[in-house]
């Protein structure tokens, strides 16, 4: 080996190690900088010199300067990210709500003002006629439905805030499609045979755990080292150095709806259903969360309004007359799809709330035939329109106006929670929709409280005087009354008045015989006979005197039975408008809540319970999801720094070894130099 090779085979060494201590400063440097990923020197020896008596060595080059990177675990990442961050946005929504649903040991907001609310009507039932008690039940109404409105406050708080949480999220996702985009375009631009910066690539590393942070993504990379990077559903946002955009649509697929949507720009194709993964898809998971809630609450509103505005109807208030409404309350809202071609228009109304379930549908015309889909079960079934051009299914009647198109579909929430402010209506005093706003008390008048029933049974008739006479013979006497079906069985023998209940209207009942009776009422010509019957002993049906047609109450009758003894030709009882001392109506108010009127025969007590404990649990999975989610995410940041991460105690090892390397290199340098000095000298 000549001097000169010598000299090449140590600079060599110097280079290396001076290249490979760049490195590891630029590792160290770097230890704290977002995205970063180690490097190592890679070195290679030299070609050798084949000479006669064997090959001599011709020192090191530096191969390469590799990023300490494996896809498997960035991908790894990516997805426990996504998934970390969609669990963290539902369970921070559902935390915000967990005051909605306090459990029934500790009942606060809504669960109590639903019990003092028909506690007042206890209290009521102890003096129907009181003034204090009945304002106090007028101010438990109030109460009520201030509560409610505390409540989808709430929830319309948390639905705006997280309309912000996509808009912003969206924002970020376009944000670094165009920086991957760009970096892309940069890669591309890299010159022929040269290596693409490893700076680049930690950019694009950085870039995609940022967007996998927004959104669950894939990303594919190609021979020409650029990536294509798609979601999960595969809407592609970035391919090559083209960025595709997202945006939010606010009213979402569905007019006045109060949702938000994701619509893919490049098609105008809605993402909403599909995303999934990160903040966006936690905030689309959540925002399916708060409208099953707003459809909760608006079902239990209407509950409550039917069982009491029902109830009250069934009693008759200090002036004599039939209980008016104490509620109104948002009615079912359907809303035409924002890309519908024809002109219809659907209004809905509850038929029996009983049968409505809670969820929301999806109509569809598909140009000869409505179908119905079941939003909870994805189940479809098809609807004849009945005259009227009416669909009816699920305890609803829906009226179509105008003319659709092949490929129509409308939205119907059956509690009409989901309602922008615009577009409200309500289950008003006729038990059908009228326009109206939301959940609230209409009555204002104290006397309006229908604490009695409308008819009071009292053995005697009137005498001129106004006073009431009792010269019956026989035994028998009738029972209080009960507010029953209409169309339920009655004893054989039973009186049923055609006219039904019109108070003040009084009815006289008289025995012509033993046994056999007729029922009668004053009117402008004199007596009229409005029933008959016949006295089947004790326990059987005397009267059945049917509520109004078209009032909240109809379907319902008071009857009266009788309660024993033996009657004698001649006796005789008056049905009076309730006394107002009367409290029988009042005592079925105050147990109102207990009654059937929800999905599937639940009471107002069942269906908040229920719901308390759906939602309660719900919350509490959420969380439990959250942190299995930050435990994997964890595993897999770990597991990502081993490979990639920057360890100080390997790198200054490392600065110790290519140190000495460096000047153990330099020492052959040197003692080349001294060679070549003393050959100079014995020349």
């Amino acid at each position: 080996m000549s001097l000169n090779s010598i000299l090449q085979v140590g600079l060599s060494g110097v280079l290396a190690s001076d290249n490979a201590l760049q490195t590891v400063s630029n590792n160290i440097s770097n230890e704290n900088t977002p995205g970063y990923v180690s490097e190592t020197t890679n070195f290679a020896e030299n070609p050798s010199i084949v000479t006669s008596y064997g090959s001599l060595g011709e020192g090191v080059n530096v191969a390469s300067v590799s990023r300490n990177f494996s896809s498997y675990a960035q991908t790894q990442l990516m997805n426990a990210t996504s998934l970390s961050a969609s669990t963290s946005g539902q369970s921070q929504t559902l935390n915000q709500l967990s005051s909605l649903f306090p459990v029934s040991s500790g009942q606060t907001g809504l669960t109590s003002a639903i019990s003092s609310f028909y506690a007042a009507f206890q209290t009521l039932s102890s003096d129907p006629t009181s003034i204090p008690d009945r304002q106090s039940v007028l101010s438990q109404a109030q109460s009520l439905t201030s509560q409610y409105q505390n409540a989808m406050s709430i929830i319309d708080a948390t639905q705006t805030g997280l309309v912000q949480q996509m808009q912003q999220s969206v924002g970020t996702i376009n944000g670094l499609s165009k920086q991957l985009a760009s970096i892309n375009q940069s890669i591309l631009a890299t010159p022929k045979g040269s290596s693409v910066p490893n700076s680049l690539l930690d950019q694009q590393t950085e870039a995609l755990d940022q967007l996998s942070q927004q959104v669950g993504i894939n990303s594919i990379a190609q021979a020409n080292g650029s990536l294509i990077v798609t979601t999960k559903s595969g809407a592609t946002l970035v391919d090559g150095s083209q960025s595709m955009q997202l945006a939010v649509q606010t009213g979402g697929s569905y007019q006045q709806s109060g949702q938000a949507g994701i619509v893919y720009q490049p098609t105008g194709q809605s993402l909403t259903e599909s995303i999934t993964g990160g903040a966006l898809g936690g905030a689309l998971t959540a925002q399916n969360n708060v409208n099953e809630i707003q459809l909760q609450y608006g079902l239990l509103a209407q509950g409550i309004t039917a069982i009491t505005n029902t109830q009250q109807a069934m009693g008759v208030n200090l002036n004599g007359n039939l209980g008016s409404p104490i509620f109104s309350v948002q009615g079912p809202q359907v809303f035409p799809a924002s890309s519908n071609q024809g002109n219809a228009t659907i209004t809905a109304q509850v038929t029996d709330l009983s049968s409505v379930p809670p969820t929301t549908f999806t109509l569809e015309y598909n140009g000869s035939q409505w179908a119905v889909i079941n939003n909870s079960s994805g189940t479809s079934s098809s609807l004849t329109v009945t005259s009227g051009n009416t669909l009816q299914f699920d305890g609803m009647a829906l009226q179509i106006s105008g003319q659709p198109t092949a490929g129509d579909h409308f939205l119907l929430d059956p509690a009409g929670s989901m309602a922008a402010p615009s577009a409200s209506a309500s289950m008003g005093t006729s038990g059908s929709l009228t326009n109206g706003s939301s959940f609230q008390v209409v009555m204002t008048n104290t006397s309006d409280i229908a604490a009695a029933f409308p008819y009071v049974a009292s053995p005697g008739t009137y005498s001129s005087s106004g006073g009431l006479v009792n010269s019956n013979s026989g035994t028998e006497s009738l029972s209080s009354g009960a507010v029953v079906s209409a169309s339920g069985a009655f004893s054989s023998g039973a009186a049923v008045i055609s006219s039904g209940i019109t108070p003040p209207q009084t009815f006289g009942l008289t025995f012509i015989n033993n046994s056999q009776y007729q029922i009668t009422t004053s009117t402008s010509g004199g007596t009229e006979v409005v029933g008959s019957g016949t006295w089947n002993g004790a326990g059987s049906t005397a009267v059945v005197i049917p509520y109004p047609a078209g009032s909240l109450a109809s379907g319902a009758a008071m009857t009266f039975s009788w309660g024993g003894g033996t009657p004698a030709s001649g006796d005789a009882f008056t049905f009076s408008s309730g006394a107002p001392g009367n409290n029988a109506n009042a005592v079925s108010l105050s147990q109102a809540a207990g009654l059937p009127v929800l999905t599937q025969g639940e009471s107002v007590n069942q269906f908040t319970a229920n719901m308390s404990d759906s939602y309660g649990n719900m919350a509490q999975v959420a969380q439990q999801n959250n942190t299995s989610a930050q435990g994997t995410l964890t595993q897999a940041q770990t597991a990502l720094s081993n490979i990639s991460g920057v360890n100080l105690n390997e790198e200054a090892a490392l600065v110790v070894n290519y140190t000495q390397a460096y000047e153990a290199a330099s020492s052959i340098i040197q003692t080349q130099n001294t060679l070549f000095q003393s050959l100079l000298q014995s020349i």
